[in-house]
């Protein structure tokens, strides 16, 4: 009798932890694409006959599992993220963003996090998307470590973070400015790292758009603690306000992106002088919406390093790393599906490329769009593009100056098509006037127009 009730004890146990999992709600979305590319001319060398014809591909799948009311799991893999035909990804092992690992040509898990509602807000804990913020400006996507709070009362959203970024690890900041640059621009080799960041927010809507804005903290210090005393800090402030507004048949945004406190503070003088960061990003764009088109214009402009000034950095030291770039202006010269398949490098005469997320730009774009059918959109742009300071291409060389700011003229046409309500085909095609910024620091250096056309075929789940 005893064995009996043991038993009927442990079959009752069972059933009572069995009956919230049998519970359990799986949503799943996601999206796959397939697309085409010919890029003629990426070097953009002068009669340059090499031109660059590829497919390439992913699936991505988010996963929701529902645990209970309040109570969920998100997470996020990819797959088959290659160009077609190439292992590794993209032409060499050194593509863009560093996603060219064989772990990246099967399955990446890339997100896993709990999102629990709690005292009136939503608490998420693990790794999550982290990058973007108020408009789609200088924006990235990477899936970062964060504890997350969300509180939303009435028309406020407010929020707050801590992200940690990497602990502990046998890495160290550039010493000083211009030489790589980005949130973790890392070379050197020291122990006892932590990068964290921290920030607030708060975000009004009403029914005609929104305001707010970001505070954000980032704390970087390497090799504090070690007995040779070659330490460095970097810590600085990230403010961003912006807004979001319709009123009547015009549509307008904009945002302010203002770094300020310290690139490199070192603990050994002996290495380097102490080096600020003062930089400053604006971008507004407008639209007016007649019928079924649309006309606008766009400028974003988005601070360089002024190679003569060694006390400060003024780059935007935002970086994609092995995330995705989501603020692309243009079709040629800033892709972040080219950069990742082929390598950043735009440009020969030892001009460094440009990289998937623009910096160090004045961007000035007018665009226009137009629905010929309600599964048909045709939408074309013309931008002016120049660089707001010319680098040093040999740090501190200043007879290695770029000697113009012109990027060029681009203009972009690209159509798309529903085929079903979760089935795009879209056809793009971009051309670059390229400046004479990509003849370096020698007049005499020639260089050749790009361009790129290109079809994609998207489904969204």
């Amino acid at each position: 009798m005893k064995r009996l009730l043991i038993g009927l004890l442990a079959v009752g146990l069972i059933a009572a932890f069995s009956m919230p999992a049998l519970a359990l709600d799986v949503k799943v979305t996601g999206s796959f694409f397939a697309a085409g590319y010919w890029e003629s001319n990426r070097e953009l060398k002068q009669d340059n006959e090499t031109a660059q014809r590829y497919y390439a591909s992913r699936l991505q799948v988010n996963p929701v599992f529902q645990v209970a009311d309040g109570l969920r799991l998100v997470t996020r893999f990819e797959a088959l993220e290659r160009v077609w035909g190439q292992d590794p990804i993209g032409s060499t092992i050194t593509a863009s963003n560093a996603r060219n690992t064989a772990d990246e040509q099967n399955i990446s898990w890339r997100r896993a996090y709990l999102s629990a509602r709690i005292l009136g807000g939503t608490l998420d804990v693990g790794y999550m998307a982290g990058g973007p913020f108020g408009t789609e400006f200088m924006d990235y996507e990477n899936d970062v470590p964060r504890i997350k709070y969300t509180y939303v009362y009435g028309p406020w959203i407010f929020l707050a973070l801590t992200e940690k970024a990497f602990s502990s690890s046998a890495i160290n900041p550039n010493n000083g400015k211009g030489v790589g640059g980005g949130e973790k621009s890392i070379v050197n080799n020291t122990a006892d790292s932590d990068y964290d960041k921290y920030a607030l927010a708060a975000i009004y809507k009403w029914s005609g758009g929104e305001v707010g804005g970001l505070v954000q903290r980032y704390v970087l210090n390497t090799g504090e603690h070690a007995a040779s005393l070659n330490g460095v800090k970097r810590n600085y402030n990230l403010w961003i306000p912006y807004f979001k507004a319709n009123i009547g048949p015009v549509y307008a945004e904009g945002e302010i992106l203002y770094l300020q406190g310290k690139w490199a503070e070192y603990d050994n003088a002996a290495l380097g002088a102490d080096v600020d960061i003062k930089n400053f990003d604006w971008y507004l764009k407008a639209r007016y919406n007649f019928g079924p088109a649309y006309v606008g214009g766009m400028v974003a402009i988005i601070q360089g390093d002024d190679p003569t000034t060694t006390d400060k950095y003024e780059n935007a030291p935002f970086n994609p790393e092995n995330g995705y770039t989501i603020f692309q202006p243009t079709l040629v010269l800033w892709n972040d599906w080219t950069s990742r398949w082929t390598g950043t490098n735009h440009g020969v005469n030892a001009q460094t490329g440009l990289g998937s997320l623009p910096t160090n730009a004045n961007i000035y774009q007018i665009f226009a769009g137009f629905k010929p059918l309600p599964k048909l959109s045709i939408d074309a742009s013309y931008s002016f593009l120049k660089a707001n300071e010319r680098p040093y291409l040999v740090a501190g060389n200043a007879a290695s100056r770029v000697l113009d700011d012109d990027y060029g003229r681009e203009f972009d046409i690209k159509a798309a098509y529903k085929i079903y309500d979760n089935l795009e085909y879209m056809v793009a095609f971009g051309y670059l006037w390229t400046g004479d910024y990509f003849k370096g620091s020698d007049a005499s250096n020639q260089v050749g127009n790009d361009w790129l056309l290109m079809h994609k075929l998207t489904l969204n789940f």
